[in-house]
């Protein structure tokens, strides 16, 4: 078997591997690395078999530019994905500097999708079967079967339960790994979870209590959804000052999908949706800002969490020039931020940013809490551990120096660290 890999082997974003076995090809995941200028995946020709592990457009994003046309291809996920899928490639043709016929390339992409459930295998032949990776709803490691010995790929991998999907299932037969390393660093070792909640009670108590804002940038999938279980849960408990949360951007819509797609997230969450017709996703602490001045989500003692995660753009601009000012107010990380974005600018302590031209004095309290969906440098090597019949390890999907210190930590296999643009046999 031969690996490709086309992109997110020595960086994040643009995520892209082939496999191939001299009679077939398959695509697992092909984003887009998106800053000052949009990187795409090195490959030349579209294999007929797409896997897309998740939504996020660092795995998905490049499909536009692969179904500008109609052209004959699979494209193999899961339900929440598909769904999920809609709203994020939409947005990103919406907002891209090229130049798409946005309903006909959905359409496109839509008319190849073929869904399948965790555990389902598939593929002629190249069999493969999806698992759930603990990421987001729905996001899944794909298991590539293989009489010489299976691989392995994780694609963004979570290790521990969160508010809404269970961890990533564990102790799947491999001979070859190809693992991610977001947080593979020796020092990230991410708090409990029970530890961040309480720090982000505390956080956002203070500044309730000054009449300070409290902004959350958030990824529209994913922690967004967390933050709003965690928000209405203590509410109602009394633990955080009851305050309007105003949601923006594209988390509204990614709620009613989450909704429709319960049946993939913890039973605990399915209980209370189908069974007690509780919805916590339709919390009465959540309000959706008017959209012509956004004035009524800046009102004193307001929580506000809004695309995009990382500063680059989005609503989450306007919030912030209104609010960067008063050091009253807070800006709460609570997911990864990127080398070279605008919000891991701030977070590594930059006064002033630039956002589409303007500059932002930053005056604000920052404050950095990991609710982060990838598994930390022991979440991975438990991960490791647990595999059977490994033999070979590909560490992909991180900074140099988290890759390196992720393989210094890993004994009894092979460790590659590969860069775009190489290949290997297997």
């Amino acid at each position: 078997m031969n690996i490709n890999f086309y992109g997110g082997a020595d960086e994040v974003g643009r995520s892209c591997i082939e496999i191939s076995n001299g009679r077939e090809k398959l695509i697992m995941d092909c984003g887009v690395k998106i800053g000052n200028d949009e990187e795409y995946p090195l490959m030349k020709r579209v294999p007929k078999n797409i896997i897309i592990t998740h939504t996020h457009l660092d795995h998905a994003g490049y499909l536009p530019h692969i179904f500008r046309r109609k052209i004959n291809r699979k494209i193999f996920l899961t339900q929440p994905t598909r769904d999920l899928m809609q709203l994020m490639i939409a947005d990103y043709m919406r907002v891209s500097r090229n130049k798409f016929d946005n309903s006909k390339v959905l359409n496109n992409i839509l008319s190849c999708c073929r869904v399948m459930n965790y555990n389902e295998l598939s593929g002629t032949k190249i069999k493969f079967s999806l698992h759930n990776s603990g990421h987001i709803l729905g996001s899944a490691s794909v298991l590539v079967h293989s009489n010489r010995g299976n691989l392995l790929y994780t694609s963004d991998l979570n290790t521990r339960n969160s508010r809404i999907v269970n961890s990533a299932e564990q102790g799947l037969k491999a001979k070859t790994l190809i693992i991610e390393s977001t947080y593979g660093g020796k020092d990230d070792i991410l708090p409990p979870m029970k530890d961040a909640c309480n720090e982000i009670v505390m956080i956002i108590n203070n500044a309730l209590k000054k009449n300070g804002r409290v902004l959350i940038p958030s990824f529209a999938v994913g922690r967004a959804q967390e933050l709003i279980l965690l928000l209405d849960s203590y509410m109602k408990n009394g633990i955080v000052e009851p305050a309007p949360i105003y949601i923006d951007g594209m988390i509204k819509k990614a709620l009613k999908i989450f909704r429709h797609n319960v049946i993939y997230a913890k039973e605990e969450l399915q209980r209370s949706i189908l069974v007690s017709d509780v919805d916590p996703f339709k919390s009465k602490y959540v309000f959706i800002p008017k959209r012509r001045d956004r004035k009524d989500a800046i009102q004193e003692g307001s929580i506000i969490i809004t695309t995009s995660g990382m500063l680059k753009g989005g609503p989450v601009k306007t919030y912030l020039k209104a609010l960067a000012n008063d050091k009253k107010n807070v800006l709460l990380f609570v997911g990864y931020q990127a080398a070279g974005t605008p919000g891991r600018k701030v977070l590594d302590g930059a006064k002033i940013v630039k956002l589409n031209g303007s500059e932002i004095k930053i005056n604000m309290s920052i404050k950095n809490v990991s609710l982060s969906a990838h598994a930390d440098h022991n979440g991975l090597m438990q991960y490791i551990n647990k595999i059977k019949g490994l033999e070979q390890v590909f560490i992909v999907h991180g900074e140099e120096k988290k890759r390196k210190e992720l393989a210094e930590s890993i004994e009894k296999c092979d460790v590659i660290l590969p860069k775009n643009g190489e290949k290997y046999r297997v």
